[in-house]
């Protein structure tokens, strides 16, 4: 008779399955020497058959490891349900650090920076990740630096440049601006009114710098204004500013949320979309496919960019990962929709 699966299979269980001592079946499942092949093989068949998984608190023990990678969004967490930049960059991170058996640990401060470095000193105290992920850095942003003097290691979502050892997934952001600034002015657009996110923000001030010498280039009129990344902000910043800089301005907004509220300011100062002013989101996503007009976005793949960030970190963690190691971001691809056209 085949020996009956335990309901919670442990190595002690499997080892009474199979008649033999815990010893042989850890070291069977671990793939350490001391083990016969066809011992191993009877081993690993099981543990099939019963659904065994290790225990990944007794992993991260072996390891000297918490088993967890760390993220702080200094923001309202409600305000970031609604972002779905960030929902999906944070869903690649964590598909990425499962898959290495790895926990994700979210953290939501409203103070800025400092309360964000102290959250990294108490987990770095208590020892609760081995390394964290990086977002909006600034252009003096201290965090890098911290976060080498507390010993954990970290990835860099962005264009970061500094003394530390980190690793670094980093956008296309010339490509991409240079897609936008092209596709305004083939269909017409004379201007493009930029509204950022926040300007404390280097990935903001990158783009904002961007464009205005692209716009340049192209003789378009460049005018500017930021935003939260909100709809009631991106709503606000076109209302107060002054779409009569050109003919026919396009709205370069930095976020889908921000374009939306474009949209809804453009209704309420009376200007058609696309024959009196066009708009093109940085980011796409489910809003910009379903609003009405349709908004022309870039898809930047920001789930990948998560995923690639996270893989980067927790090889970094596991030494299979060059200190300094970077990875580049394919350019975005432009999705056209209702809300650019020809004149």
């Amino acid at each position: 008779m085949p020996p009956k699966p335990s309901p919670r299979p442990t190595v002690s269980t499997i080892a009474r399955d199979l008649g033999i001592s815990p010893a042989t079946v850890s070291y069977a499942l671990n793939d350490k020497p001391g083990v016969g092949a066809a011992t191993r093989q009877r081993v690993l068949e099981h543990a099939r058959e019963v659904g065994w998984t290790p225990h990944s608190g007794a992993q991260a023990l072996r390891r000297g490891r918490s088993g967890n990678i760390g993220l702080v969004l200094v923001r309202d967490p409600e305000e970031v349900s609604r972002e779905p930049f960030y929902a999906s960059v944070t869903a690649g991170i964590e598909s990425a650090t499962s898959a290495h058996g790895y926990e994700l640990l979210i953290r939501f401060v409203e103070g800025g920076e400092e309360h964000e470095i102290d959250v990294f000193r108490t987990w770095a105290h208590r020892r609760r990740v081995d390394g964290v992920v990086l977002l909006d850095l600034a252009s003096d942003d201290h965090r890098p630096a911290v976060l080498e003097a507390l010993g954990l290691d970290f990835a860099v979502l962005g264009h970061y440049e500094g003394p530390e050892d980190f690793v670094r997934v980093s956008t296309a952001e010339p490509e991409d601006a240079a897609t936008v600034v092209e596709h305004v002015a083939a269909l017409g657009y004379d201007g493009c009114l930029q509204v950022t996110g926040p300007l404390a923000y280097a990935h903001e001030r990158r783009r904002l710098e961007l464009l205005r010498r692209l716009c340049a280039e192209h003789g378009l009129a460049h005018s500017q204004e930021s935003a939260r990344y909100a709809i009631g902000s991106g709503q606000d910043a076109v209302r107060r500013a002054d779409v009569t800089f050109c003919s026919r301005p396009a709205v370069i907004a930095s976020s889908d949320l921000i374009a939306v509220g474009a949209l809804r300011a453009a209704a309420a100062l009376g200007l058609r979309i696309p024959e009196e002013m066009g708009l093109v989101s940085w980011d796409d996503s489910l809003i910009a496919e379903v609003a009405s007009p349709s908004i022309t976005a870039l898809a930047r793949e920001p789930f990948a960019m998560g995923r690639s960030g996270g893989d980067l970190l927790v090889r970094r963690i596991e030494g299979t990962a060059s200190p300094g190691e970077r990875m580049q971001t394919a350019p975005a691809r432009l999705v056209p929709r209702a809300s650019t056209a020809r004149p």
